[in-house]
């Protein structure tokens, strides 16, 4: 179970549903949820209160603060509130996720930059939700978008709690193998879990398609179109990073995910 919780809060939670998924979702696990808000105020900010209206900064943290905990005390969920002042908001989050279960991000809430390191670089998992989304908080038709890697194995396992309490499970692969499938079903049924396998090869594609679009962006763009025919109300993949200019960010599948899913997607990296 995700017992330990952690939310990424910001001054756009104040008009977007969020926090009340936040403690919903923490309801639902049995769990405690800390929200995470970070001013952006910097020590140079900070030394300049007559170019900079500091108060208006924390007037929002205020706001935000009083919406986190009606949320919790109207769903009677534990909670913490943890505020900081800094420009680095990826730290505080990533520092919390050292003693977390689980990662809350909202597309709406934040960037996309902090959403690309907060994948590659936090302690647990990430549940990110998209826009415009009011996500259920039990997630009964799952997709599992699996690649034979470390990252897919860990998104697996991760999700397991999640995954013991669907009612559908399918498994979405990119590679025609029986030895892959098989093994698949058995580490599933392990745990009880029963799951359908669809394998795609990437050959069966139109060859237009393969041309105007490269791997990555056919398998994204299946992913997304898959979830969305098939109504499931969670993905779950691996998060894959590559270096660029000396920064980590997301790369592929992963990148098109976050951008463009209108699922919720569970990463592991």
């Amino acid at each position: 179970m995700f017992r330990n919780i952690v939310a990424l809060l910001s001054d756009k939670s104040v008009k977007s549903n969020f926090i009340d998924f936040a403690a919903k979702f923490a309801k639902s696990n049995n769990g405690k949820i800390t929200g995470v808000y970070v001013s952006p105020l910097s020590k140079t900010m900070l030394s300049m209160p007559d170019a900079v209206n500091v108060k208006s900064f924390r007037d929002t943290a205020k706001l935000v603060r009083e919406k986190f905990d009606a949320s919790i005390k109207a769903r009677k969920v534990n909670g913490t509130w943890c505020y900081s002042e800094s420009e680095d908001v990826v730290s505080a989050i990533i520092r919390e996720s050292l003693y977390a279960d689980l990662i809350l991000l909202g597309r709406s809430d934040c960037d996309y930059k902090t959403i690309d390191k907060v994948i590659l670089t936090g302690s647990c998992p990430v549940l990110l939700i998209p826009l415009s989304c009011v996500p259920k908080t039990e997630f009964k038709r799952i997709l599992i978008a699996w690649k034979d890697t470390k990252e897919s194995a860990r998104a697996l396992h991760d999700s397991l709690p999640l995954l013991h309490k669907a009612d559908d499970v399918k498994v979405l692969a990119f590679k025609e193998d029986n030895q892959e499938k098989n093994s698949l079903i058995e580490y599933l049924s392990a745990h009880e879990i029963h799951a359908s396998i669809e394998q795609h090869s990437l050959d069966n594609f139109p060859a237009e398609f393969r041309i105007s679009l490269d791997q990555d962006e056919i398998i994204g763009n299946r992913i997304i179109a898959f979830s969305h025919e098939e109504n499931r109300d969670l993905v779950v993949m691996g998060g894959y990073g590559q270096s660029r200019l000396g920064d980590a960010v997301l790369s592929g599948v992963t990148y098109q995910m976050s951008r463009m899913s209108q699922a919720p997607v569970i990463y592991s990296h």
